[in-house]
């Protein structure tokens, strides 16, 4: 039993995989939040996080309150 326990081989993540593993989870995770926040917090439908327009939109209100 000691041995096919020894011969089990370990597999880890390369420097490679797990940058690209959190990349994906933090994209997920504001993709997430933004829905969210756009659907359930605020008033307005869920596609249109995914629209342009509203991101120039909330572009635009951070820029003019930043000015």
């Amino acid at each position: 039993m000691t041995e096919q326990r020894k011969r089990r081989k370990e597999t880890r993540l390369t420097p490679l995989g797990r940058f690209m593993l959190t990349w994906f989870f933090i994209v997920i995770t504001a993709l997430t939040g933004a829905l969210i926040g756009y659907s359930l917090i605020g008033t307005g439908n869920p596609i249109d996080v995914f629209l342009p327009d509203t991101w120039i939109h909330l572009f635009d209100v951070v820029v003019k309150s930043l000015f």
